[in-house]
């Protein structure tokens, strides 16, 4: 398959020369949406922002962490562009999301495989996997042969084993971000500390704290005060 590649910021348009698709991959334009959660369906959640519904494609894992229908959530989004499709795909953690656009960069795996294997384990199981050679999960998932997986497992198995070693040595307990939290995650990110230490200080703050009170206990941990 032969593909032209243009970028434009921080989004990719990959053109496929032989079936004349454009993908519009990374993360374009969206970074979350939060809204309330007003429905689920085989393939898609529905979610409500200022009067407007959002169909958000995402895995099984994902939809089973929706709260109760009319309740607020945030799901972090990447935009898909085809020539006979424009949508939304979204994820309850950027770590889903991440490794939903790392899966779709391995020739043969699309949007809806990439789903189907975000199906079948935890991101981190997953992860494990792959990292670890170990087929028999990704064939699971449905849509995905032995040919495919074995690609998947070449193309990302190095890669993916890293990112486990990192986060084995990072140290905390990875925090379920939320609401409120992933704004007080936002508001250190902004102010130049990364993800990851942004995480741990919030994984060892009080989770009944204000928003304001979060953000300060946080900065707390991470100047070591």
């Amino acid at each position: 398959m032969n593909w032209d590649i243009m970028c434009y910021d921080y989004i990719v348009l990959f053109f496929d020369q032989d079936k004349s698709e454009i993908l519009l991959w990374g993360y374009g334009m969206y970074e979350y949406i939060k809204g309330l959660f007003m429905g689920i369906t085989r393939e898609y959640v529905t979610l409500e922002n200022n009067g407007i519904g959002y169909r958000i494609f995402t895995s099984g894992n994902t939809m089973a962490k929706m709260p109760e229908t009319g309740k607020e959530t945030i799901l972090y989004v990447t935009q898909v562009v085809r020539q006979d499709f424009i949508g939304l795909y979204g994820f309850a953690t950027k770590d889903e999301l991440e490794l939903f656009l790392k899966l779709t960069t391995v020739s043969g795996v699309g949007s809806k495989s990439a789903l189907s294997l975000l199906s079948v384990k935890e991101t981190v199981n997953l992860k494990k996997a792959i990292a670890g050679e170990d087929e028999s999960v990704l064939l699971k998932a449905p849509g995905i042969g032995k040919k495919t997986a074995q690609r998947i497992i070449l193309e990302l198995k190095e890669k993916l084993g890293m990112e486990l070693i990192n986060e084995g040595n990072s140290g905390g307990k990875k925090v379920n971000l939320t609401g409120e939290r992933t704004e007080a995650l936002e508001a250190l990110l902004a102010l130049g500390f990364t993800e990851k230490e942004g995480e741990k200080a919030l994984s060892e703050v009080d989770s009944e704290l204000s928003l304001e009170m979060t953000i300060k206990e946080a900065l707390k941990k991470l100047m070591g005060q």
